[in-house]
């Protein structure tokens, strides 16, 4: 019961900082849905900076998180929960994707 409830703790702290953030998140969701690459990376750059406020990680999206730490019932919650809200638009195992992207790309930075 309490990875479910740490689970809960981690998704409300990122719905709090999305709270403070959602005029630019409306802002820019639907011209990044619409192939936009500048809205894209302003909103990846929120999630970035959403999961260092929570977390202190350094450049690593929530989802990227999520995937890496799946081994841990908590953030294997979060995942499922992640990739059911991105399935429609991103399609299947989103933070598994996300995971192996920014392994490759931002990692060797």
């Amino acid at each position: 019961m309490s990875n479910v409830l740490k689970t809960l703790r981690t998704l409300l702290c990122y719905l709090l900082c999305g709270i403070l953030l959602i005029t630019p998140f409306i802002v820019l969701s639907f011209p990044a849905l619409f192939g936009n690459n500048w809205a894209f990376n302003c909103l990846y750059s929120l999630d970035i900076f959403i999961c260092s406020l929570c977390h202190g990680t350094r450049l690593e999206s929530i989802s990227a998180r999520s995937y890496r730490l799946r081994n841990d019932k908590r953030y294997y919650y979060q995942m499922r929960f992640i990739d059911l809200l991105a399935k429609p638009f991103d399609g299947k195992e989103h933070c598994r994707r996300a995971f192996k992207w920014e392994s490759k790309v931002i990692k060797s930075v």
